[in-house]
């Protein structure tokens, strides 16, 4: 079932997440956000995976969350899959995200539970089936501290419901329950990859992990640590590692503030504005980027 019916290589890899930008009136910035898909691309990813919570998505309108499908699949024609997010308070609203998405050409689509109305079982499981009827590209289930699922709860969303065949692992703790539900060999498992910003992603490729989702700042560090494992060259993929994991640890600490300064200061967005930052970048927050920004420039590839 179209694994990699965009590019025809398995879904492996860095799935980058994109920021939404906003200019200086609370709109998104087209012309930012297709030069922000471009870069991912340029980047090698395997994949985009949008809008999801690095974007923001709860702050967005249903318009502005069609936006940020629409030009990411516009601009990638092709080039990558492109996997929608479709979550909702309730199934109708998250299968008219997902037959939108699939009409528009989005390789798969992703979502949580529904998130708001801490929901049964019984409830997810019909969540999950009609959005699986209504479209016919993969299903992935977000699983995320926000709406958890147990993992026999994932196997059987996965066995009994045809397009639903794809992971993202993220409920504490992420990368041991990526192994354990790996382990069970669940043929309607079509691949499982992590997320916590990619800090984590050594010892979820070890524990069989088909990539890791996470905001796009250092797509091109990542997917080349990635191919390093898959290359048989762990060491040098762990050292590259080490070199980047001081700015995810920032991004952990920052929120996506962090991933956005970077962002401006690769060329790619002109400010770091947010719509659900608690807490604005400080002068010590400012002075900490510009070590870890000093540090990791040698590593990037981006515009190289």
């Amino acid at each position: 079932m179209g694994i990699a019916n965009m590019t025809h290589k398995p879904w492996r890899g860095s799935f980058a997440i994109p920021m939404t930008p906003f200019d200086d009136q609370d709109r998104i910035d087209e012309a930012v956000l297709a030069a922000e898909i471009e870069f991912c691309i340029q980047s090698h990813v395997g994949g985009i995976v949008v809008p999801v919570m690095v974007s923001e998505f709860q702050a967005l309108s249903e318009a502005e969350r069609r936006l940020m499908i629409r030009i990411p699949v516009e601009v990638a024609a092709r080039r990558v899959p492109v996997v929608a997010n479709c979550a909702a308070i309730n199934a109708p609203l998250a299968v008219s995200y997902a037959t939108y998405a699939e009409q528009i050409g989005a390789a798969a689509v992703i979502a949580m539970p529904p998130y708001g109305l801490a929901p049964d079982f019984d409830r997810v499981y019909a969540y999950f089936k009609a959005i699986s009827d209504a479209v016919s590209i993969p299903v992935w289930i977000q699983n995320a501290g926000l709406a958890p699922l147990s993992l026999d709860q994932v196997v059987r969303l996965c066995t009994e419901i045809e397009q639903v065949s794809w992971v993202k692992e993220e409920v504490h703790p992420g990368p041991q329950r990526i192994g354990q539900l790996l382990d069970r060999k669940c043929p309607a498992i079509h691949g499982v990859m992590g997320g916590y910003g990619g800090r984590y992603m050594l010892t979820e490729w070890a524990r069989g992990a088909a990539g890791v989702i996470h905001a796009c700042q250092f797509c091109d560090v990542v997917q080349r640590v990635w191919e390093l494992l898959d290359g048989s060259q762990e060491e040098w993929a762990r050292d590259l590692f080490e070199r980047l994991l001081p700015g995810l640890t920032l991004e952990g600490l920052m929120g996506m503030a962090f991933a956005k300064e970077i962002m401006v200061r690769r060329g790619v967005f002109k400010n770091h504005r947010m719509r659900s930052q608690a807490r604005p970048l400080d002068a010590h927050d400012l002075r900490e980027i510009d070590r870890v920004w000093e540090r990791i420039q040698p590593y990037l590839t981006w515009g190289k």
